[in-house]
């Protein structure tokens, strides 16, 4: 019987847990490390939040307001000095304004910084920009072929910006013959990116994600489009130029 009780207590525990998750409807980045010391987190289609930007050396707090209120929730990590550069750390969620912050220790233009609420974690990274971006799939002309896909080019203003102009219909000689992905190397993977859900349309797709499940673009229209990508923001521009 106690065993039972114990039991029922983790998984209340885990419910509560999980329902606060849901119920983060908005985070800033705030503290010494981060310009004008707060910005908006920008939300993700899965819930989560993400900051793409330069930090300062200093202490970063993720916050729920910038209200000073007793609704104030900080994601706080568990222990001191935690770094903010990290590939996935537990936070607590807390309303005390004493708790630890999160270490900024180099400079950088090129942070950025994930919320993800469905596993209550908090990675941090500094990005460098991809040497190469590919198109591939059921709707170029070479399908699946990793040794062919198709090149973006790099824009000469912003290396994280990359574009492609071209054809893209189903060709039924190839598995999956109205979809793609993008690619940063003649392989797949590790660098890939998708969209939040499968078979989205590329024509309504504006936040993308890096790995992941193995989701990819449709079309709702065949014929040329130009594809803009920000690698560092995450973000895809697509545009129907015509039959």
């Amino acid at each position: 019987m106690k065993r039972i009780r114990i039991i029922a207590s983790a998984v209340a525990l885990m419910t509560t847990l999980a329902a606060g998750a849901q119920n983060i409807s908005n985070c800033w980045i705030v503290g010494t490390a981060v310009p004008d010391f707060a910005q908006k987190m920008e939300r993700t289609p899965d819930g989560g939040f993400m900051y793409a930007g330069p930090l300062k050396a200093g202490e970063a707090r993720i916050t729920t307001s910038l209200q000073n209120d007793a609704a104030v929730q900080l994601l706080t990590p568990a222990e001191a000095d935690a770094s903010l550069v990290n590939k996935g750390i537990k936070y607590n969620l807390t309303a005390a304004q004493e708790s630890p912050a999160w270490q900024v220790y180099f400079t950088e233009d090129l942070y950025r910084v994930f919320v993800n609420t469905q596993k209550g974690e908090i990675r941090g990274e500094i990005f460098r920009p991809w040497g190469e971006l590919f198109i591939g799939g059921g709707v170029t002309e070479n399908g699946w072929d990793n040794k062919h896909m198709q090149a973006f080019t790099q824009s000469a203003d912003d290396p994280c910006v990359w574009t492609w102009t071209g054809e893209l219909r189903p060709h039924s000689q190839f598995k999956e013959p109205n979809a793609f992905k993008l690619e940063g190397q003649l392989k797949w993977g590790p660098k890939q990116l998708h969209p939040f859900t499968a078979q989205a349309d590329v024509l309504e797709t504006s936040q993308i994600r890096l790995g992941g499940n193995d989701d990819k673009w449709q079309l709702s229209r065949a014929g040329r489009y130009r594809l803009t990508v920000n690698v560092f923001k995450l973000t895809m521009k697509a545009e129907f130029l015509g039959e």
